[in-house]
Order: structure tokens, then C-alpha cells, then sequence
């Protein structure tokens, strides 16, 4: 197994910048290690500006869905060594607005979405996550 994985990640700054950019993060892959464990390691040892959301850490609550490689995963329970010898994008879910980072606004959303009856944002991500629900392009 490799000992590093680069990580593509999207950042969007909305006080620096007016278009989101990549950057590449370096981080150990460790047999058991999450994508989430990768954004803490991003976090807490190479750059603390990194804006994510996570909570339950259990695949539970939703609230980490990302995009990782293009698909929609919930990052708590996607492996690293998966995506090896890597690189591995993450990017916010597709289709929301992004507010910074890897973090989305959902506002509009449930707003419009009347035909669900969703307890909160954070369960759409679960179920987007999980393929139940489908975000389509476009006005809802």
C-alpha cells in the first residue's frame, strides 16, 4: 500500500477569490482511514482554513456527502485505500451553491423541494450520498 495519497480539493474563498480553484494536499493513507480522516489531517496539520461539515463520523447523519471523484460518498465511510495510488478528488455536492470550500448551501433547495418530506438538510445529503434521492440540473 502506498503511504500517500494527494488530495485534489476545491476551495472557494469567497472573500479571495470569485471562482473556486483546486488544491493538492499530500496526506498519509493508513489501512483504516476515511476520506474525512484525510480533511482532518488537511485540517489540523497543513492548513487550518479548510471549511468542511461532518458530525456523527458513523455514515448516520449525512452531513459529510461530498463529491469524491465525481460521485457522491458519504466521506466518513469512504476508504482511502480505494482511490489508491490516487489522486483523489473532492469536491461539494453537485448542484448546490457553494458557500466556501467544500460546504453547501441547501437553503434554496428545500425550498423548492416540496414533493419529499425531508426532516432537514443534512438528510437530503444522506440520501443523495446513498443514491436514494437525485439532484437534477436545472430550475426544480
Amino acid at each position: 500500500m502506498a503511504d500517500t495519497i494527494t488530495l485534489e480539493v476545491l476551495r472557494y474563498r469567497p472573500e479571495q477569490e470569485t471562482e473556486p480553484t483546486f488544491q493538492d494536499y499530500e496526506v498519509p493513507v493508513r489501512k483504516d482511514w476515511v476520506v474525512l480522516d484525510a480533511l482532518n489531517y488537511i485540517k489540523d496539520r497543513l492548513d487550518g482554513s479548510l471549511s468542511y461539515r461532518w458530525s456523527c463520523r458513523m455514515g448516520v447523519c449525512g452531513s459529510c456527502g461530498m463529491m469524491v471523484n465525481g460521485e457522491p460518498k458519504l466521506t466518513c465511510a469512504t476508504f482511502l485505500s480505494h482511490y489508491l495510488p490516487g489522486p483523489m478528488r473532492v469536491e461539494p455536492l453537485s448542484y448546490f451553491p457553494v458557500m466556501r470550500d467544500l460546504v453547501i448551501d441547501m437553503t434554496d433547495f428545500m425550498g423548492k423541494d416540496r414533493q419529499h418530506s425531508h426532516p432537514d438538510a443534512i438528510g437530503i445529503c444522506r440520501l443523495v450520498c446513498r443514491g436514494v434521492l437525485r439532484i437534477r440540473r436545472g430550475p426544480v
